[in-house]
């Protein structure tokens, strides 16, 4: 794929990268989620017809994929790329993957274009940022996430049933083991506890001895 994709789109000079918008970005992602799905650009315009609610060409197909080579490049919006996501039975994440890291020609890093940083690029590495989220963008899509459950919403699909279900199975397999350390943090408190006693039963027996034998001392050098 990288070779239909990335060989005929050329940096644009001056720039020491080759880089790619948001748009290309789905274009790529797009045939990459055509060709593992095996099909052909006719077969894929015949699965996006439900969800995109017309009918695209095979030559629309192609072009919304050469998008990649930068000579035309297709601006998809939301309603597309949910449908693609749906017709390809992919998360919609999959379309904002980055591509490979170098271009087809030596020394050529592929980079994201963006209005930010226009002359150096930025990374391509910000996209998995994006796609996945940090821990604070976690943290948050969780309690999105489990407001939007605690509203018994009337239909759940599979998915959000599995989800569901892991997501209770997690935090009881999380009380479960924080109960076990718990568990184990008093096994192990009582053992130092015992030790403690036991080493102070020692060093009062070790001082009264001395005590004795100090006091034993003095008595026999008085006589």
């Amino acid at each position: 794929m990288r070779k239909k994709t990335l060989e005929n789109a050329t940096p644009t000079a001056p720039d020491p990268y080759l880089g790619l918008t948001p748009n290309q970005v789905v274009a790529f992602n797009l045939a990459q989620a055509r060709q593992w799905k095996g099909w052909t650009q006719e077969q894929a315009a015949q699965a996006l017809e439900p969800y995109l609610g017309k009918r695209w060409s095979k030559a629309s197909v192609s072009q919304a994929e050469r998008s990649i080579a930068g000579k035309f490049v297709r601006n998809f919006d939301a309603d597309e790329i949910v449908a693609f996501a749906r017709a390809f039975e992919l998360p919609i994440g999959w379309f904002f993957m980055p591509p490979p890291p170098f271009s087809d020609r030596p020394g050529v890093p592929v980079k994201l274009k963006t209005p930010d940083a226009e002359r150096l690029g930025t990374a391509l590495a910000l996209l998995v940022d994006l796609v996945f989220g940090d821990e604070t963008n976690q943290v948050l899509l969780e309690m999105r996430l489990d407001a939007w459950l605690q509203q018994r919403p009337p239909q759940l699909t599979r998915a959000q049933q599995r989800i569901t279900s892991l997501v209770r199975r997690r935090i009881d397999s999380l009380a479960r083991a924080t109960i076990d350390d718990l568990a184990e943090w008093q096994t192990r408190l009582r053992a130092m506890a015992n030790q403690l006693e036991d080493l102070e039963t020692r060093v009062r027996t070790s001082v009264d001895q001395e005590l004795a034998n100090g006091a034993t001392r003095l008595t026999a050098e008085e006589r």
